[in-house]
């Protein structure tokens, strides 16, 4: 319940704040290490009893027990939070944001055991995007937004990729750098997706044109990204691209290792990325390396599931093995090795189309096996980890930015243990209320 003003006096001591969420069933903190949580403290979950929250000019002011807090500052307004669950705001740093048309097509011919048709791939969804107009592709990406951030998102990474030639990759750069909305926008430039067509016999040529266009890209986006893997490129030519950012002032990210070992992993590691991404096809040095370095690792459960990586297909009346069911195993050895991890949605319309980081975070229990307190740092903490944000956001501590959700439900257990529905109440950003009762 929202209230106008505070029914307390104000004492001597009392400290003045924008707003205060009192009486949370819970506040989990998420608190953590600004370059991310490991090893045994991703299973140490902060989770404070009858919790409270003071925000002044956007920040988070004090974190504790309600009475003490209470007795400490006197509130423009308050949220009654009774019975309820109150956490950061969820980070999403690894999305396709603007993007045009649906592949559910090809996604059924899978599910049926069926060739896709001409209706697919990445090159179908460049061709689609390409054809749309800016302003369609805009006012999907703000629906888009809305729908993550009534999910709980509240900073999101966000890539090129649809374009492949340099002109299209800068427009779509352009057009997500101008997106205008509540959730924060992080942008990257995904430098290498999939090869076009026309360069099929002189791939050094479009790598070339990628390097060239690093310069102006990085007027546009903080972030360089490449696909690192067989379907993708090789570490040499990820590597010349990366390096060509690295002199332009832009920090990394990769694709690394889905459908296969490419070297991905320890090319992160070596340059210094920010995230390495996917890491299906890990071995156990890559494991290793990851882990003694301070790139964030990013799983993607959504992934895992939309492609049905675990679940065994359908053949002439036969079951075949799914083709990634050591996943959970992976993510034990790297949660146990000590690496920094986190968990993103990776959206997009052919390999994930979900815009939910809860879905992503029940989904990461129920095909990783790993547990709340780990699944809710790494979506909230490492996630802005991940993002070079994990001083500034990703866990409720004094000096942070009230990015912060109240939830349906009065334990943080509720919000991994449900699926299928939309548990959120109220998202705050920068201390606003954006969405929930009477927005």
């Amino acid at each position: 319940m929202w209230q106008a003003g505070s029914a307390m006096e104000r004492g001597p001591e009392m400290e003045p704040v924008d707003l205060l969420i009192r009486n949370a069933a819970e506040v989990v903190t998420c608190r953590g290490a600004p370059d991310g949580v490991r090893g045994p403290a991703l299973s140490r979950l902060e989770v404070i009893a009858d919790g409270a929250v003071a925000v002044r000019a956007g920040r988070i002011v004090a974190v504790g027990e309600s009475a003490r807090l209470l007795a400490r500052v006197q509130a423009k307004e308050t949220i009654d939070a009774t019975g309820r669950l109150v956490s950061p705001g969820l980070v999403d740093p690894h999305t396709h944001l603007v993007h045009a048309g649906s592949r559910h097509e090809e996604w059924e011919a899978r599910v049926l055991g069926r060739p896709p048709g001409l209706a697919g791939g990445i090159r179908w969804t460049v061709e689609q995007t390409g054809e749309a107009g800016d302003a369609a592709l805009t006012r999907k990406a703000i629906a888009d937004l809305d729908t993550m951030l009534a999910h709980g998102t509240t900073t999101v990474e966000a890539k090129s990729g649809y374009g492949l030639e340099p002109e299209r990759e800068l427009r779509l750069l352009r057009l997500i750098r101008g997106l205008r909305h509540p959730v924060e926008v992080v942008v990257t430039y995904l430098a290498a997706h999939v090869l076009p067509t026309k360069y099929a016999a002189d791939r050094a040529a479009y790598v070339a044109r990628a390097i060239e266009t690093v310069p102006e890209a990085a007027t546009l986006a903080e972030y360089c990204d490449v696909f690192c893997d067989p379907a993708g490129f090789t570490a040499g030519e990820c590597r010349a691209i990366l390096e060509a950012a690295l002199r332009s002032g832009m920090r990394l990210r990769l694709h690394a290792d889905q459908t296969g070992r490419a070297g991905g992993i320890q090319l992160a590691t070596e340059l210094g990325a920010s995230s390495a991404d996917h890491l299906e096809h890990a071995r156990e040095e890559d494991v290793v390396e990851l882990a003694s370095s301070r790139t964030v690792g990013v799983l993607l459960p959504g992934v895992t599931h939309h492609m049905l990586e675990m679940v065994p297909g359908l053949s002439t009346g036969r079951l075949t093995n799914p083709p990634y069911p050591y996943m959970p195993l992976l993510a034990r050895q790297l949660v146990d090795a000590g690496a920094r991890l986190a968990l993103a949605t990776d959206y997009n319309p052919g390999t994930s189309p979900t815009l939910s980081m809860q879905a992503v975070m029940q989904l990461a229990a129920r095909l990783y096996r790993l547990s709340y307190a780990e699944i809710w740092h790494m979506a909230t903490i490492n996630a802005a980890a991940s993002l070079d944000r994990g001083q500034d956001r990703g866990s409720l501590e004094p000096g942070k930015r009230a990015d912060l959700m109240i939830w349906k439900v009065p334990h943080h257990g509720m919000v991994i243990n449900r699926f299928g529905t939309n548990l959120v109440d109220t998202v705050i950003k920068d201390g606003v209320r954006t969405t929930g009762p009477g927005q």
